[in-house]
């Protein structure tokens, strides 16, 4: 029996090791790149959790901690939503998958002789062949996965990588006191490197914040703030501190400023949304379709500014996660969430008095509290990267804060939530059937996963025949694949694109309208837009251009295609104030095909008469 537990032990641990790599991976396998990440966590966290229902050797029942209590509720609050058709079905499956991790590593966790240091150092392997490949990126020896950065790590968005190794910043922390500490140095500095090399303020700002609070709860320094005897001291490294962050923080402000400006148009923006629907939200997972219709009436009604306009353009996140939450969720999402977040920092307060009976190791109190320590400063790093990028709808970086949380809540104790609970709690008759619900959810969920993973592959496939103009073929794949991903708009754009290539207009714009339900992103309406120009139906054609002109504010193109409409519309009135609105537009980047748009602007408006002279190509500089 003992040789099974540890079988099983050791192999639940390399389990939990290939869940937190393989959320790092994006690949062309699916219609998205990014959904590998996402099959491929939620397929192998599903038999990490089903194997891990028939691991037991923590003798304490079943039991809920604050924490687990919480986020089991906020993950209720989401299948409500997905119930009344406010929540997509991938967030939801995903918030289901991320509910029995939290319990099941939890589990792991609280065994009496779980060894955190094998754990610990697959993590930081796994951390160093991320930043290897970083390096190499850079060196030229590893194609980015996005052509607009030189350096994105295995993830197509160089944030994300940076985040998720920022995250790992505790565990080598953690690790430096190990016998192979050379080697934990060399992987650690590896690490800071490829966050240099990846360019993201918010993973910096984690890093630092992750260094001070391990090392500040490793030597204790609340005693020492709260020592009277301190207190000159501590007011002259405040003082020191805050000439040091200053600083920084403009000069963070200042490397991407157009970014950061951009962020607070969405933050304000944002903001506006939530007083329309304040109490539950607008559904999770539409923050992008809902964000992008908002702003392009915004924008429409003419109450945007010149800054805003230069800072308008299609969004995916708010880069903030408190935003994210109240404008998906409303008040009750954004009051789970808070409330998650604040049982996990104050689990500090009971640690002392339970975590050297909750961890063996060769000195149990010194290295349960270390432990501690690094869960703990992990969970500050993801709060404060939360407050400025985008980390709760990010594979990865969710899933280490799963795992922190999890270190976290096995150091406390279960709650009782009824009075004669901790008698169920230690039942075995009702541990089994806890064990049957999560084993038999979570058979159906891969049956779900495994389904919409495949649908999504013959998707691609589909938009491979697309492109390679083999219409008929890429025809007769799609109406099989809507009964598993028929809520996703990848799944309507492509069908409707396929249409597109094949010129039945009216069946495209079936398709495309099915895909603007879930989504508001610019080429969607470019393509409606396109449908109705070819049906000659210019009236409809001008008011899907026009929204997506309010999507995206400083495309020529799109301000060029929609003059086009209008004079096939004959609105010579509009069409002269749109010329002359692209004429004195200042582009982002200067380039020829800016400068080819203003002078055929030119010559439309002196074939007008009103315009008596064309302007050379210098206009748009």
């Amino acid at each position: 029996m003992k040789l099974y537990h540890h079988f099983l032990k050791s192999s639940l641990t390399v389990l939990l090791l290939i869940t937190v790599a393989i959320g790092l991976l994006n690949t062309e396998y699916f219609y998205s790149p990014t959904a590998f990440a996402f099959y491929g966590f939620a397929l192998t966290t599903l038999f990490f959790i089903i194997a891990a229902c028939f691991y037991s050797d923590n003798n304490k029942g079943v039991g809920f901690r604050m924490p687990t209590l919480l986020f089991g509720i906020w993950c209720f609050y989401v299948l409500i939503h997905n119930s009344t058709n406010t929540g997509t079905l991938v967030f939801t499956v995903y918030s289901v998958v991320l509910y029995f991790l939290l319990l099941k590593t939890t589990s792991l966790f609280s065994a009496f002789n779980f060894n955190f240091k094998p754990f610990f150092i697959g993590i930081g392997f796994i951390a160093s062949l991320e930043s290897i490949y970083c390096i190499a990126q850079f060196l030229g020896w590893i194609r980015s996965q996005n052509d607009l950065y030189v350096v994105t790590g295995s993830w197509n968005n160089p944030n994300v990588t940076a985040i998720f190794l920022a995250l790992t910043t505790p565990v080598f922390l953690f690790l430096c006191k190990d016998k192979f500490k050379k080697v934990i140095l060399s992987g650690f500095l590896i690490m800071l490197i490829a966050l240099l090399l990846l360019k993201c303020r918010a993973a910096f700002i984690g890093t630092v914040l992750s260094t001070l609070f391990f090392y500040g709860l490793e030597y204790d320094v609340l005693s020492w703030i709260k020592n009277k005897k301190n207190r000159t001291s501590l007011k002259a490294i405040s003082i020191l501190i805050l000439l040091i962050i200053i600083p920084i923080s403009f000069q963070l402000y200042n490397v991407k400023r157009a970014s950061a400006d951009g962020r607070k148009f969405i933050w304000n923006l944002s903001l506006q949304m939530v007083s329309e629907k304040p109490l539950m939200g607008y559904g999770y997972g539409f923050f992008e379709k809902e964000y992008n219709i908002f702003q392009a009436n915004y924008i429409k009604n003419g109450k945007a500014t010149t800054e805003e306009l230069t800072n308008a353009g299609p969004v995916i996140m708010p880069h903030n996660e408190l935003i994210l939450n109240v404008v998906e969720g409303g008040m009750i999402g954004l009051i789970l969430m808070i409330l998650f977040f604040a049982s996990l920092l104050l689990a500090i307060k009971k640690r002392k008095k339970t975590i050297s009976d909750k961890l063996a190791f060769e000195n149990p109190t010194n290295m349960a509290n270390r432990v501690f320590n690094l869960g703990y400063a992990g969970i500050i790093a993801f709060i404060a990267m939360s407050m400025v990028n985008s980390t709760i709808q990010i594979v990865p970086i969710m899933c280490l804060l799963i795992i922190y949380a999890s270190i976290i809540c096995s150091t406390l104790e279960p709650i009782q939530l009824l009075p004669n609970f901790h008698f169920f709690q230690k039942n075995l008759g009702f541990s089994f059937f806890s064990k049957a619900i999560i084993i038999s959810t979570s058979v159906f969920l891969l049956h779900v996963c495994f389904g919409m993973a495949t649908a999504d592959h013959v998707n691609k496939k589909a938009a491979l025949l697309q492109k390679e103009k083999q219409y008929e073929k890429a025809l007769q794949i799609m109406p099989v694949l809507e009964k598993s991903i028929g809520s996703y708009s990848d799944y309507w754009k492509n069908y409707g694109t396929i249409y597109l290539g094949m010129k039945q207009y009216s069946r495209a714009l079936e398709c495309l309208e099915n895909a603007k339900k879930r989504s508001s992103l610019p080429e969607l309406y470019n393509g409606s837009g396109f449908c109705y120009y070819q049906l000659q139906q210019y009236p409809q054609a001008i008011k899907e251009y026009e929204t997506l002109i309010a999507l995206h504010p400083t495309k020529f193109l799109y301000r060029m295609t929609l003059l086009q409409t209008y004079l096939k519309n004959k609105d010579i009135p509009k069409a002269t104030d749109l010329a002359q609105e692209i004429i004195g537009m200042k582009p982002k980047i200067p380039s020829d095909k800016v400068d080819y748009y203003k002078n055929r602007c030119h010559a439309l408006l002196k074939k007008l008469g009103v315009e008596k002279t064309t302007s050379v190509s210098k206009q748009s500089q």
